[in-house]
């Protein structure tokens, strides 16, 4: 099984003590490489890489520029590293005047079978150098013909997105990765489109030549940018006002004490360590570790509808040191608040948490949510608190949109490393304000937030509905109350999403978007999520009955009925005109026509205290699939008629 960075090191020094002459082949081994770093990063060799890493690809650039003479061209197919590192503007100063096509692909297909499926690299084709840059880019391909379709296409219909739906010969509906070209797809990048991603993705004040380059997957989404750009502030521009850390290295505070690895439920948030999994998109609860946690996928969703209102999921991790050597070490914001004479310990804060690792393929690419006092993280995981909650629900609203997603997606970048801080930063109204808190205040722990941003206006929301949905708690703004209390949460599937479908929305207008231009971002930028929407199905009280999502592996039926779920205690019972059964195996397709009755799933729940326990969970239909697109439309114009 995979080893920890510690684990590798101890099998490493446990290898050099049985066998010394290993010891010194690794060594040898590690000089070669050691001087091969060390001729590459010479400045005195390749100059124009003077500050970065080595990288043996670089290094091939400024040889071919220099070998060709003014009518030369040069190809190459390299990593992305040129376009996304933070480091790397002096490069491409030298880069960009020579740039002539830049053609990003994904090895999604398997082109490269030696390559993970993930790996981003692209085309490049270099020429002498120009006084000013003037280039092409198409991000998003995963065969070379899409470039040729590209510059044949005569600019007709919708842009096709990332993936597409396909009908197999049985009638089942098929998502693969999208090959079509669209002229819409090829991007005039100039100086002054250099300029807007500089502004947009650099330090201030970086010049145009060295701004990094983001994938933008049509020509469509630069006027988004444009958008983004006119906005007078960004969340970064609260600095002072922030403080944002990695909180404890997964390696070194298990080495000096701090923390050891044990999983179990821990007795308050003091004793909570977070890991990227625990949490998804506007949910501090989103899964549990099981009580043997070894891989990534040894977690279980959350049943927000069954919490205990005080509520905490086993941490791996759990504080290995006294209580007062573990507050020294926690780190401290840089601000005192009035009248206290040392800063506070960061966990004496509600904090934004973002998964550090993020995957511009996968379903979401910017996964946060606000997490509680106390609670700490590993870090891989990276966490912001705020000196003005305010801000706090507003960063946490914002970040929740697909509209910061896709901000975030299209740097194209592996790693958060505050990246969301350039976001723009919007003041934001009382109905955006309701639907943050309600997503992420579920357990007692969040009362304090919940309490000093009340506002009596939450009593005043609506959904953005045409008409009323059964799955939607119709009362739910109606009954909130200033002091929390658990019917304060969103806890149905279909709520939750209802809520973030219409911060989506405000999102949007508040950045003075078009309704097409949400759309587009959500067609062209999120083929995960929408293959997901695709075939999520929903009960008539809110509850995923149905899904395809790999994040919520075990939520709802599966799609094909299984007897081995009998042989592992899961059972299911079905209750309607047509037909009554009970302890048998059942599946989506089995049920997906009801138009009556109840169907039940009762299984071993073990991600609360002193479990397992056996749970029964209902489904009542008939069954619906959202369209969030129609969805989108119908907030879109609620709300606008409300802030006319």
């Amino acid at each position: 099984h995979k080893l920890s960075a510690k684990q590798l090191t101890d099998e490493r020094e446990a290898a050099f003590e049985r066998n010394p002459e290993l010891e010194q082949a690794w060594f040898a081994e590690l000089a070669e490489a050691e001087g091969s770093q060390a001729f590459l990063n010479a400045t005195q060799n390749y100059p124009q890489l003077a500050g970065q890493k080595a990288n043996l690809y670089k290094c091939f650039l400024p040889r071919a520029w220099a070998n060709v003479n003014e009518q030369g061209v040069s190809g190459f197919l390299h990593p992305e590293g040129v376009y996304d590192d933070p480091k790397g503007g002096t490069f491409r100063r030298e880069v960009y005047p020579r740039l002539r096509q830049h053609f990003q692909f994904h090895n999604e297909v398997g082109l490269f079978a030696e390559v993970h499926h993930a790996t981003i690299y692209s085309i490049n084709v270099y020429g002498r150098q120009r006084s000013e840059p003037e280039f092409r880019h198409i991000a998003n391909l995963f065969i070379p013909q899409t470039v040729d379709i590209c510059f044949a296409h005569e600019g007709q219909g919708q842009v096709p997105g990332i993936k597409e739906e396909v009908e197999s010969a049985n009638g089942a509906i098929k998502t693969v990765w999208n090959t079509n070209g669209h002229r819409d797809r090829i991007i005039e990048i100039g100086q002054h489109e250099l300029a807007l991603f500089a502004h947009l993705y650099d330090e201030a004040g970086t010049d145009a030549l060295e701004a990094r380059l983001p994938a933008l997957h049509a020509c469509q989404l630069m006027a988004v940018l444009e958008k983004f750009a006119a906005q007078p502030r960004r969340l970064g521009d609260l600095k002072g006002q922030y403080y944002s850390t990695q909180h404890w290295n997964e390696v070194i505070a298990q080495q000096d004490g701090t923390m050891k690895r044990e999983t179990r439920f821990p007795d308050t948030p003091d004793q909570w360590i977070l890991s990227g999994p625990h949490f998804f998109v506007g949910s501090p609860f989103y899964k549990t570790p099981r009580a043997e946690c070894k891989l990534s996928s040894d977690y279980d969703n959350l049943d927000l509808q069954t919490l205990p209102d005080d509520y905490l999921p086993r941490t791996n991790y759990i504080p290995a040191c006294d209580p007062a050597t573990y507050r020294d070490r926690t780190p401290r914001v840089p601000w005192v608040e009035e009248g206290e004479h040392r800063a506070r310990l960061v966990t004496e804060y509600y904090r934004l948490a973002f998964r550090g690792m993020i995957g511009s393929s996968s379903e979401r690419t910017l996964s946060g949510a606000i997490i509680p006092k106390g609670a700490a993280h590993i870090h891989g995981v990276q966490s912001t608190a705020f000196q003005d909650q305010m801000q706090l629900v507003y960063a946490g609203g914002i970040t929740s949109s697909i509209v910061a997603d896709f901000f975030v997606k299209s740097t194209g970048r592996s790693n958060l490393m505050g990246t969301w801080l350039a976001a723009p930063l919007i003041d934001m109204t009382a109905d955006f304000h309701a639907r943050v808190l309600a997503l992420n205040c579920l357990t007692s722990h969040y009362a304090d937030l919940w309490q000093s941003n009340w506002q009596d206006s939450f009593r005043q929301q609506h959904w953005a509905t045409r008409e009323p949905i059964a799955a939607l708690p119709q009362d739910f703004f109606a009954n909130l109350t200033p002091e929390w209390q658990r019917n304060n949460a969103l806890r149905s599937d279909y709520a939750r999403r209802q809520a973030l479908v219409e911060i989506d929305v405000l999102v949007a207008q508040a950045l003075g978007l078009t309704l097409e231009e949400l759309l587009t971002i959500y067609r062209v930028q999120f083929p995960v999520m929408r293959q997901y929407e695709a075939d999520t199905w929903y009960d008539q009280r809110g509850r995923i009955v149905f899904t395809p999502s790999k994040g919520l592996v075990g939520v709802g039926l599966p799609r094909k009925a299984n007897k081995k779920d009998l042989d592992a205690g899961t059972h299911y019972s079905i209750d309607s005109p047509e037909r009554t059964e009970h302890n048998i195996a059942l599946g989506w397709e089995d049920i997906q026509h009801l138009q009556q009755g109840t169907v039940r799933k009762t299984h071993q729940d073990d991600t609360l205290p002193n479990g397992p326990w056996e749970t029964t969970t209902e489904y009542h239909a008939p069954f619906f699939k959202p369209n969030r697109e129609e969805d989108y439309r119908v907030a879109w114009a609620i709300f606008e008629q409300a802030n006319r």
